[in-house]
């Protein structure tokens, strides 16, 4: 995840704050037709967390490749599994990495598609801690890099019962987001790699059948606020504003209608210059960015719910 300044114009447009009501001890997604295993669990996604942080998957740790395959077989049960093997290096010091992106497609002969991705690997630098002695360290990452792994997973088997039988979804695990360093550049070295393969007409070029992409990145912190992030208005605003009115709508004050003051370049940057109109869910505003404090005692499951439930209910009325 890169930050990026934009001319000040972009912002002058932005929606004034709208925060929509705080949700209910039971939100208005619950319909009464709905047994609670059909709608997305944010206590089972924050337990998913603390088993996936058992999981190493820093750049550069040896029992990554042992993670990686973890996280392939336990995609299989849903769908076909393709790796897309790609290289990078650290843009200080040129030290190369192997890197493996998971691309799972449900359903794959499914005409009609969308793509959900996160990243799955974890900061192998912390250059925004407080020590500077551990500042070469790999992070726990349990919000960056783990957070949206947790509601991708959670999310895949209610999708995969619940959406219409001719629709398909693509779970795409981007590795090699956290390559980059900053002021040297280097980020998002999974979804720039596959954006070069859509482009080319490689094998995963079919993943441009999709009709949207969204992709998550931060967004399982306590006082979650997502707001609208600028690149995702640029290249797909309908998609963004529908899917945020989605979330307010089920009462989660989580979907912020206002726009940021920075845009992100993120993982739907790629994709989005590749033909697939992405955007991005991000709380950009999170203190422990980047440093060994981003563990899970700064996550909440009300917040995983927010992001699930609400992806889980636009993935359906988009496609009732």
């Amino acid at each position: 995840m890169n930050l990026v300044r934009r001319p000040a114009l972009l912002f002058a447009l932005a929606l004034a704050a709208c925060a929509p009501p705080a949700p209910p001890d039971r939100p208005t997604s619950a319909r009464a037709d709905e047994r609670d295993d059909q709608r997305f669990s944010g206590a089972r996604a924050l337990r998913r967390v603390r088993a996936l942080l058992e999981l190493p998957r820093a750049l550069g740790d040896p029992r990554r490749a042992a993670s990686i395959d973890a996280l392939s077989r336990e995609l299989a049960a849903f769908g076909h599994v393709r790796r897309l093997e790609h290289r990078g290096q650290d843009p200080r010091g040129g030290a190369e990495f192997a890197m493996t992106t998971l691309v799972a497609m449900v359903r794959p002969g499914a005409t009609r598609r969308f793509i959900l991705g996160t990243h799955f690997d974890t900061r192998p630098w912390a250059e925004e801690d407080p020590d500077p002695a551990r500042r070469e360290q790999p992070i726990p990452g349990a919000n960056d890099g783990t957070s949206g792994l947790a509601v991708l997973l959670e999310l895949t088997p209610l999708l995969a019962r619940q959406l219409p039988a001719d629709v398909g979804f693509t779970i795409v695990l981007f590795d090699g987001e956290e390559l980059g360093r900053p002021g040297l550049g280097g980020y998002c070295a999974g979804s720039l790699a596959l954006a070069e393969e859509l482009r080319d007409g490689g094998a995963f070029a079919d993943l441009r059948r999709a009709e949207f992409a969204v992709v998550l990145d931060m967004v399982g912190e306590r006082g979650l606020e997502l707001e609208l992030e600028p690149y995702s208005l640029d290249q797909a605003e309908p998609l963004a504003r529908s899917l945020w009115s989605m979330g307010a709508g089920l009462g989660y004050a989580a979907f912020v209608d206002r726009v940021h003051r920075t845009a992100v370049f993120d993982d739907h940057v790629p994709l989005a210059r590749a033909g697939v109109p992405a955007i991005l869910l991000i709380d950009h505003d999170y203190a422990p960015w980047h440093t060994h404090a981003d563990t899970i005692d700064e996550l909440s499951a009300e917040s995983l719910e927010a992001v699930g439930e609400t992806l889980r209910r636009f993935a359906l009325a988009r496609y009732e």
